[in-house]
């Protein structure tokens, strides 16, 4: 039987959630029904070479300028020559570029996946450009409702080509028992109560009111110590702010990390106070690890922490709350314990990286078949 060849076009490499994630669908689709092929546009390195040990073809295709139709072209070009079945794309350069080559290099279905409901992706140069290039796409994949009901609302999808797939987790991979990694590894002891974060330092992520919150909070708990892993454009300016706010004792940057399974069970609590998201796939996987889980209703976080069961739900920016509900639950070890039981339940019946997988697989199959009955 004939594998399906799959192109995976992907605006970068950066260390976000949707390039971590497209990371581990690759990894994870069967390779005997499906030959998968992943090229990104350039715009970021830094997981590249975690993509290019995987058991496919990688492949760059850089952006030589802001919009560059020969790039449309190569991609064009590149679907007909090797006779690529499925084009999908991730973040919005390779949206546009994969939605308008698709179809036109004879690909049978064209995929969007959408990971955030993002402000930026509203602005109106990427606004009308998507607009234009999504009519082309078969569907647009939303990673939640939330995130489904904004690409109809705000970047007016119709709502018949938009589809719900949830992220899903590796539940063997993101579990409660720590593996390779103990706490005076990375400088903390068994005593410290840890406070974690995992996310590019960015705006969206909300780490400045994270830090705001711990000033707070050391005055009640002075056993607290915060973990930030991840890096990104933000890092001097929150260091900077650790440091004139008297907390840098308290605070470990770890920069990024492809540790993150053995990282999130040295945590006591996960907190993301972000002020947009799609489904943060971050938060399924500390809830993997077992841990009460502190952040933000932004978009599809809701759809994944259920408030006073798997943790809290703070409003976006209010830091007196954030800061009331991180003492509370480090205040409470057998709260702690509950909440986190809670959520390992709630993903493994609702967020298993199997089901995801296998949606994906069946989407590809339902539109590869046409061509066969072409």
């Amino acid at each position: 039987m004939k594998k399906i060849r799959v192109l995976q076009l992907v605006e970068g490499f950066n260390f976000g959630g949707a390039e971590t994630k497209l990371l581990e669908l690759v990894t994870f689709m069967d390779r005997a029904r499906f030959e998968t092929t992943v090229v990104s546009l350039g715009l970021g390195n830094e997981i590249e070479a975690l993509f290019r040990q995987l058991d496919c073809r990688v492949l760059t295709f850089q952006r030589q300028k802001q919009v560059d139709f020969a790039l449309l072209r190569r991609v064009k070009d590149f679907i007909r020559t090797e006779e690529i079945d499925i084009v999908m794309t991730t973040l919005f350069y390779a949206d546009v570029i994969g939605a308008l080559a698709g179809h036109a290099g004879g690909a049978t279905g064209v995929f969007s996946w959408e990971t955030i409901s993002s402000p930026k992706w509203l602005v109106p140069h990427r606004y009308w450009a998507y607009r234009y290039a999504i009519r082309k796409a078969d569907k647009v994949i939303s990673v939640s409702r939330a995130t489904a009901d904004w690409l109809v609302n705000q970047r007016h999808v119709p709502a018949d080509k938009v589809m719900i797939i949830p992220y899903g987790v590796n539940l063997k991979k993101f579990n409660p028992v720590p593996a390779s990694l103990r706490r005076r590894d990375i400088g903390l002891t068994d005593t410290d109560l840890v406070f974690g974060q995992v996310s590019r330092l960015t705006e969206q992520k909300g780490h400045r009111y994270l830090i705001e919150a711990a000033a707070r909070i050391v005055q009640v708990l002075p056993q607290a110590k915060f973990v930030l892993v991840g890096d990104g454009p933000l890092r001097a300016a929150l260091e900077d702010q650790v440091r004139r706010l008297g907390v840098e004792k308290q605070f470990l940057f770890l920069g990024f990390r492809q540790d993150v399974a053995d990282l999130l069970p040295l945590f006591d609590v996960f907190v993301l106070p972000s002020l947009y998201e799609g489904l943060p796939n971050v938060v399924l996987e500390a809830m993997a690890c077992a841990l009460p889980v502190i952040a933000t209703p932004a978009d599809g976080t809701k759809e994944a922490v259920i408030d006073q069961q798997t943790g809290y739900l703070v409003p976006i920016g209010d830091v007196d709350a954030l800061a009331d509900k991180m003492i509370a639950v480090g205040s409470d070890l057998q709260l702690r314990r509950i909440l986190g039981k809670a959520g390992r339940e709630r993903v493994e019946r609702e967020f298993s990286l199997e089901g995801q997988v296998n949606q994906f697989e069946s989407l590809y199959s339902e539109y590869a078949s046409r061509r066969e009955r072409r």
